[in-house]
């Protein structure tokens, strides 16, 4: 990438009344004008000289059922303003030092919108962000050479094109029940946030440069200098950030995850919220098989209610398998998985939770003799081409017993240092239909 760095801001505004919408829409040209110098204008997609009499006299004209684009210019820099009912989507690519001589003045413009009614927003390195954003192989020529490309992670795209897998990457995009689930460098989420996280979850986030309270929401400031978003250092604190909101747990992909051990763990039931974030001996966010400290909160969204609570202790048989059938002596966890879109037909996938559910010790005797099953629901065009002796030499240290296969399902039992484990590959269609307590019925 060049020495030509840009920042690269993004902003969501929501529940705006006509009078906002107006107000705000103007507050915008105004900025614009003050950090571009516009020559050029975009409106619905069709360029013309820039004219503020004419942009003024639409922005009188806005109603509640607008969807509307306009885009300033000049031959470097860009802001864009997309009204949708009654939200305000906001996109800047702003120069280097353009961004620097006007900081403040932009940070408080941004900050005065978002108390009144911020939904989301961030500013980073444009640099960063297409870096750890962009998929396709060829639109990273642009920035990178072949042999670095061939180096990174990849996956199959939805029409079966090999690319990057970005779910690798701290800085990626992902989106979760209608809302988007980033790390960068400077980070503000709203009030709609509350249905993932209890503010004072966001609050006690770790290792970060800032977070304090925003209007309604939560504000972050990862590290001091968007531009050295390649030091080390602060691709750690990027990781960390996203590992402590658990976006990796919360949506991905790529399939089948990001195959390695959780920071926090969550559950949702109606408007309650139930999060478990692992911590070791200083109180500091760890991997789930490293902690020593559990912090649980109960959140509901609805009603405020809150409750938290930290203890020390070992995982016990619950951390692995969520599902406990005493009458059968039976435990079980599960996962969706789309080995589709992997390279290798998902068997790094399939090593991951095998291994994940037989290699750690469980603290409590009552589940000594209850049997483990783990099962991993896939397409059943899956079962046509499944690696299962690739399966088997990746498990070579493991005991193998008893495989059953059908056209729909696959079963077989695993068997290492006196534990043991039942397998189950099942046809997604049989899943559909069953709820989470259900699934042991299978």
């Amino acid at each position: 990438m060049g020495n030509n760095q840009k920042i690269y801001s993004v902003s969501q505004l929501f529940d705006l009344k006509q009078a906002d919408i107006q107000l705000k829409t103007r507050d915008w040209l105004i900025m614009s004008r003050l950090l571009l110098e516009p020559d050029r204008m975009l409106i619905n997609g069709k360029e013309q000289i820039f004219d503020s009499s004419y942009l003024e006299q639409i922005i009188d004209e806005f109603g509640m059922k607008e969807d509307y684009w306009i885009q300033l210019k000049n031959e470097e820099e860009e802001m864009t303003v997309h009204l949708l009912g009654d939200t305000i989507f906001e996109k800047s690519i702003l120069k280097e030092k353009n961004f620097y001589y006007w900081e403040t003045v932009y940070l408080d413009y941004l900050k005065s919108r978002l108390i009144e009614h911020g939904f989301f927003a961030y500013i980073r390195s444009y640099e960063e962000y297409l870096y750890h954003n962009t998929s396709e192989l060829s639109k990273r020529r642009s920035f990178e050479v072949a042999e670095e490309t061939s180096a990174l992670p990849k996956m199959r795209g939805l029409n079966g094109d090999v690319v990057v897998d970005c779910n690798a990457f701290p800085g990626y995009d992902v989106f979760y029940k209608g809302v988007c689930l980033t790390a960068c460098w400077w980070l503000f989420l709203g009030a709609p946030y509350k249905k993932l996280f209890a503010k004072q979850l966001l609050l006690e986030i770790q290792q970060v440069e800032e977070v304090a309270e925003l209007g309604s929401g939560v504000f972050f400031e990862l590290y001091k200098d968007p531009f050295q978003w390649k030091e080390e250092a602060n691709l750690r604190f990027q990781q960390l950030f996203r590992d402590q909101l658990g976006i990796s747990q919360l949506s991905y992909t790529n399939g089948v995850g990001l195959l390695k051990q959780p920071y926090i763990e969550f559950a949702f039931e109606d408007t309650v919220i139930q999060t478990v974030q692992y911590q070791n001996d200083q109180f500091q966010p760890t991997k789930k098989s490293d902690a020593s400290y559990f912090v649980t909160r109960t959140y509901n969204f609805l009603t405020n209610q809150y409750r938290v609570n930290r203890m020390k202790g070992g995982l016990n048989a619950l951390a692995y398998f969520p599902w406990i059938d005493d009458d059968s002596e039976r435990m079980m966890n599960y996962h969706i998985l789309y080995p589709e879109l992997t390279l290798d037909k998902g068997l790094a996938a399939f090593e991951y939770y095998i291994r994940d559910s037989i290699e750690f010790e469980i603290q409590d005797m009552r589940y000594k003799e209850y049997t483990a099953v783990l099962q991993l629901f896939i397409p059943k065009k899956a079962f046509l081409d499944f690696p299962l002796e690739e399966l088997k030499s990746a498990l070579k240290d493991i005991t193998i017993h008893q495989v059953s296969r059908k056209n729909d399902s696959l079963t077989f039992s695993l068997e290492k240092e006196a534990k043991h484990l039942i397998v189950s590959f099942i046809d997604q269609k049989k899943v559909s239909s069953k709820n989470q307590l259900d699934i042991l019925e299978i």
